[in-house]
């Protein structure tokens, strides 16, 4: 894909961009776990000020402040990098009018953006986000066309980091937590995203042969069980963020069993023991100093304005179940892809570090719940999960795309024939 010689810088350039896309994620992840996205309350503005130039005594040390604003910036930083990484691409890929057309708009866009952060009314940036919308939509359609079209992958992404930061300021200013929803699951996408430029533009994916056939794809049974584990994985994230942007504390307490039973009961009556139950551990865990630190910043996050109801019950299991679905999916891939294809083969390697990061992150899961949702350990477990989809999404491009024989095996007559041919 894009040009066939590799730029080693470009490669740099694009890994950083990922690098700071899971530092957003993270920064995200601590921002809803600490339950503090309103800690700053007004956007585009910060406190009032231009976002860039809010002093660094107003935010710096303040619990709440700190996280919200932080966010943001680093949001910013990963739009700038986006915005250079696709100017880099319409450079290397065009030339003339439409090159100087298409840096234009990228330079237009992220000057309007940047005068918009200081202006306390909102409706602009409305407005830059449909466009945005619009234009990710177009790249879409050009990729489906040009899939080896870097510049529209940039576009893509240019086009995705404005709306989720359209989308998260919307929360803000529209008091909206649902959009939260849809904010915390187009950041998973955009990571995926952002993540195949970086493969696309490493030396691996340049001078390693692509696929010509079906044939010289890996197994069909290894890019599927790659492929739906891979919508399985992105299904349960978009569960956990609409579980953690209800602000609801923690329903369930205890792990392997849930309220002392295989799946809870959630009759009003048991309903409410359970909230009465929560109410008393909450109030115990403060006594003894473990729910609060010294400034009286919370520590834990188990229990919560909003009452638990079924629905929060029934999410939260279904939560679970889902992880052991695709825990049991991910080992089948490892299994599947180390007996057809050798334990040293890239796609091997790679289910069997699936394993290991998903193995993480159903233990992050467990320890969220057992120690009373710790905003450190929460933070963890999406990041985590971030890194799971991305595994397995990287794992399905690779098995499509490139020719990667086995390497326990002997090439068969018909391979030997086309490499005598080639």
């Amino acid at each position: 894909m894009g040009s066939k010689y590799h730029n080693a810088w470009l490669a740099l350039f694009a890994m950083s961009a990922v690098l700071c896309t899971l530092l957003l994620i993270g920064m995200g992840a601590l921002v809803t776990s600490k339950d503090v996205g309103m800690a700053v309350v007004d956007w585009p503005t910060s406190l009032h000020r231009h976002m860039f130039l809010l002093p660094p005594n107003e935010w710096i040390g303040k619990f709440g402040v700190f996280e919200e604003h932080a966010h943001r910036l680093i949001a910013s930083v990963v739009g700038l990098l986006t915005a250079i990484l696709t100017a880099w691409l319409w450079v290397r890929e065009t030339t003339g009018q439409v090159r100087l057309i298409a840096i234009s708009s990228i330079v237009v866009m992220l000057v309007a953006m940047s005068i918009l952060m200081g202006i306390r009314e909102p409706s602009s940036f409305y407005i830059m986000g449909i466009f945005a919308a619009v234009l990710a939509a177009f790249s879409i359609c050009r990729i489906t066309k040009q899939p080896m079209a870097l510049r529209w992958w940039g576009m893509l992404a240019f086009g995705m980091v404005i709306v989720q930061g359209v989308l998260g300021g919307g929360r803000v200013a529209e008091i909206k937590p649902e959009y939260g929803i849809f904010h915390g699951s187009l950041a998973q996408i955009f990571l995926v995203v952002i993540t195949a430029l970086a493969l696309f533009n490493s030396r691996w994916w340049k001078q390693s042969r692509s696929a010509r056939s079906e044939y010289e794809r890996a197994p069909r049974a290894i890019r599927t069980y790659f492929f739906y584990a891979s919508i399985l994985i992105f299904l349960q994230l978009v569960l956990g963020a609409t579980m953690r942007h209800q602000h609801a504390g923690l329903p369930v307490w205890d792990f392997p069993a849930a309220h002392g039973q295989f799946w809870p009961k959630t009759s009003e009556s048991h309903i409410a023991i359970y909230n009465q139950d929560r109410e008393m551990l909450q109030a115990r865990l403060k006594s003894e100093g473990l729910a609060t630190n010294r400034k009286g910043h919370p520590i834990i996050y188990l229990n919560s304005i909003p009452d638990i109801t079924a629905n929060h019950v029934h999410l939260h299991m279904i939560h679970r179940a889902m992880a052991g679905l695709i825990l049991l999916i991910v080992v089948g891939t490892a299994v599947v892809a180390y007996r057809r294809l050798g334990a040293g083969h890239i796609l091997a390697r790679l289910s069997q570090c699936w394993v290991g990061i998903i193995l993480l992150q159903a233990t992050l899961g467990a320890l969220t719940v057992l120690k009373y949702k710790p905003a450190d350990i929460a933070t963890m477990h999406v990041l985590c999960g971030a890194l799971v989809l991305l595994t397995g999404v990287m794992g399905t491009i690779i098995s499509r795309y490139k020719h990667l024989p086995p390497q326990h095996f002997g090439s068969s007559p018909l391979e030997e024939m086309k490499e005598a041919v080639s």
